[in-house]
């Protein structure tokens, strides 16, 4: 007799969705030829079989067809347009080599607005037809913690108030007895490996760091024997709480502390032809007209430059010339007479009426995608803050230098969070670092876009902290 395990199951789900998706994508191909009046030639068959290769293969390098129990819809969805992007890109380029122009670009965006609304739709149901049917115990996976600590009640408790997760807490195996709401205590390791013949076991979580090696032999041994899916949670909670990274050193496996999108090479490549790109577009749609009125307005208000010009921190802690319109008098100075820094604030008397206005519409920080085209900036990124701020504030916020492990940006995700300005206390400024450092280890380029329409909206909208 063949055993069915749960993997088994979860293949079998994702070949289904898969399945649904290529016809979706057959549909959606000879709808929109219809719809076109290109009609369907023999040259659709190279078309066709290239489109559903296209998917399989962005699909499988996406992971879209992963096993999606802890993510949220819109994490699915982002995944979904990144593959129908693929799509419009393989058919566009086809029809040109091909030389199939009639109709061509009509059809593509048929093609591609079929995609979009039925994969949607497909993707959304899928979605709750799972949810619903794992929350009533289908499809679910029996899972046993070795170990007892305050990640093993986190996992408990997350998977208690998510029953939609399609997991089933069996027990506990700890050293001594513990008591476990709603779940039973199955005793030490040596008990449970006599005693487990009736537990149908699908995954087995370590999430002590008190077993030795000879203790962890005989878990994977006695785990392969079973055929039950072994995981370890790295127990750092007393010491450090972030996204851990694994990776091969060598022959050896090792852990990062936090991860870095950005030290891959193709998300380097990928944000520095973003960041030149929107800067170009910035400075032919809106700089080539809009400097010249700012600049006048500066200097009919008061003498002295247009721009303002100030030592900040960039990447690697770099010092360079951070550019903005010229928004305080002249005269101001980041220190005062009592050697303490100024942040700019409410009513600041340092602040030109002109200053006041490009301040609150964030027009002062315009110049910045100077700074971006010459590579010492981003469009998204940690806000830069200015020498002596960073000298005086370094040692008094936890992992404050960490910021500096990527390049500034104009706008960031502790702004467009309601971190922008001025920060009154250390505990403000705590909260700004943890967001940008959120922003450092969760780095995507559909994240950028987010925050930039999030940024576009609040400045359109009006910011209490702008000042």
């Amino acid at each position: 007799m063949r055993i069915v395990y749960m993997e088994d199951k979860i293949n079998k789900i994702s070949y289904m969705r898969l399945f649904a998706d290529i016809l979706i994508i057959l549909f959606s191909f000879y709808v929109g030829s219809y719809l076109s009046q290109r009609g369907i030639e023999k040259v659709d068959r190279i078309i066709i079989i290239t489109l559903v290769v296209a998917w399989y293969f962005s699909a499988k390098m996406s992971n879209l067809y992963d096993d999606f129990r802890t993510e949220k819809y819109v994490g699915e969805l982002l995944l979904l347009f990144q593959n129908i992007i693929v799509q419009a890109i393989v058919a566009g380029q086809l029809y040109f080599l091909l030389n199939q122009h009639m109709y061509s670009r009509t059809f593509v965006a048929y093609y591609i607005v079929l995609l979009l609304v039925f994969l949607t739709l497909k993707s959304y149901l899928v979605k709750k037809i799972l949810v619903y049917y794992r929350s009533k115990g289908g499809n679910t996976r029996n899972v046993v913690f070795v170990g007892f600590n305050e990640i093993t009640e986190s996992l408990i408790r997350q998977i208690i108030q998510s029953p939609h997760y399609g997991f089933k807490v069996l027990g506990v195996i700890a050293k001594e007895e513990v008591e476990v709401q709603g779940y039973s205590y199955l005793g030490d390791l040596d008990k449970f490996f006599k005693n487990n013949n009736g537990i149908k076991v699908d995954e087995l979580i370590i999430t002590t760091d008190r077993l030795d090696r000879d203790m962890l032999k005989r878990i994977f041994l006695y785990s392969e024997s079973k055929a039950i899916r072994t995981k370890i949670v790295p127990n750092y909670v007393d010491y450090y709480q972030s996204r851990l990274q694994f990776q091969m050193f060598g022959n050896y496996p090792m852990i990062t502390l936090r991860s870095e999108p950005l030290q891959e090479y193709h998300w380097k490549v990928v944000k520095r032809v973003f960041d030149i790109i929107f800067s170009i577009l910035v400075f032919i749609f809106l700089f080539s007209w809009l400097f010249p009125i700012i600049a006048l307005i500066i200097k009919l208000e008061s003498k002295g430059p247009v721009f303002f010009k100030q030592d900040r921190w960039g990447r690697n802690g770099q010092k360079f010339k951070c550019f903005k319109f010229r928004s305080m008098r002249p005269e101001s100075k980041d220190v005062n007479d009592k050697d303490e820094f100024q942040q700019a604030k409410k009513n600041d008397p340092r602040i030109t009426r002109v200053g006041a206005f490009l301040r609150k519409s964030s027009i002062d920080e315009l110049p910045q995608f100077i700074n971006v085209l010459l590579g010492e900036m981003s469009v998204v990124g940690p806000r830069p803050h200015a020498h002596e701020h960073n000298l005086r504030t370094q040692d008094k916020v936890e992992s404050y230098l960490v910021r500096h492990w990527v390049k500034p940006g104009i706008t960031g995700w502790a702004q467009v969070n309601g971190f922008r300005g001025e920060t009154k206390t250390i505990d403000e400024m705590q909260k700004r670092v943890e967001f940008d450092i959120w922003y450092i280890e969760n780095y995507t380029f559909w994240l950028d876009i987010r925050i930039i329409f999030m940024t576009i909206y609040n400045a359109l909208k009006g910011e209490e902290n702008a000042y």
